[in-house]
Formats: C-alpha cells, structure tokens, sequence
C-alpha cells in the first residue's frame, strides 16, 4: 500500500494584496486553476487559504509525489519564504473531492484566529495545534467553486495557451517554409 503523505505549510505572496472587496485575488484564481489542473494528473489533494499576503497551504497525496512537489514550489515565483508547519503520514487523503479547495476570508478562520490571541493572519507563528485547526477548518468549510475571478483566470490561462500555440505554429511554419526553400536552392 502506497504511503500518504500531508505536507502543511505557509509562504508569502510575491504579488501585491487588493483591499477593495472584490473576493478572490487574481493571482490565487491563477494558482487554484492550475492547481486544480495538475493536482489531478499527480493524484494530489489538498486545500489553500490566502490572506493579509500570506497563504496557508495543505498537500495530501502519495509520499513521493507531495515531497517533489513541495521542493518545486519553492521555485515558484508567486511566493516565498516558504516554512513547513506539519509533515506527517496519514492513512488516507482526508481532502478527497478537492484536488485544491479553496475557502475565502471566513469569518470561522478570523474567530478562530481570535480564540489564540491573534488579529492578523500570520501562519509563520502557528503552533501545531493552531495548524491543524485550520486544517480542521479547511476541511469543514465550502469550497468557493466557480467564482467570477476563477472562471475570468481560466479564460486568461486558456487565451495564454491560444496565444502560444499561435506561436508554436508561425515557427513549425517559418521553419517549414526555409527548409523548403534550401531544398529549392539546393537542387
């Protein structure tokens, strides 16, 4: 039987925080889209919550996997300062319809927050009881779904792939064409 591994974590956002309401940051309908995405293929699951700049993040998966996809996050660009709050075997993913949930600013998260003495959201300084407890929370709460910033971030990423195989294609052409042309020349 293949090991499972949960890997809890918390890093910094390399991008700036938006304060006008208007829900999900971008940048995260971004990370959850692709997230979602190749979680999938890996057989990852897990669960993000973002805010005051930070994120909190959980991985479940197999043992291997969930390693080597945490040491290429740290070369994500989008954030830093990553610090390993929990690593721990688990008998099975406990995030398994989600392949990267995603709950908002709760109000559930700011009192439990409250209830260890704190005003702000900085994972840097979570206890181990307090992790879990937010694991607890993300495994509880709603997953956002398919909120405006997510489907206009799937849109953006899917007009990326458009514009690059638009790409991909002029340059099989324009290679297609001086090969075709040396044999011409060459003849």
């Amino acid at each position: 039987m293949p090991r499972h591994l949960r890997l809890v974590y918390a890093s910094r956002a390399n991008f700036p925080s938006i304060r006008n309401g208007a829900g999900i940051h971008p940048e995260v309908a971004r990370i959850l889209i692709q997230s979602r995405r190749n979680n999938a293929r890996r057989r990852v699951v897990g669960g993000l919550y973002f805010a005051d700049g930070c994120f909190f993040q959980c991985l479940e998966g197999p043992a291997e996997v969930v390693e080597t996809l945490y040491q290429k996050l740290h070369s994500d660009p989008r954030h830093r300062d990553l610090k390993l709050l929990d690593r721990r075997e688990i008998p099975a993913p406990s995030f398994r319809e989600w392949t990267m949930k995603h709950i908002p600013d709760a109000p559930e998260i700011r009192d439990l927050l409250a209830r260890h003495g704190r005003t702000g959201f900085e994972p840097y300084s979570f206890t181990p009881e307090l992790a879990d407890a937010m694991v607890t929370l993300l495994l509880g709460r709603p997953d956002v779904g398919d909120l405006p910033a997510l489907e206009e971030a799937r849109e953006e990423l899917g007009e990326n792939r458009r514009r690059d195989l638009g790409r991909l294609l002029a340059a099989i052409g324009l290679f297609a064409s001086a090969a075709l042309l040396a044999v011409l020349l060459f003849r």
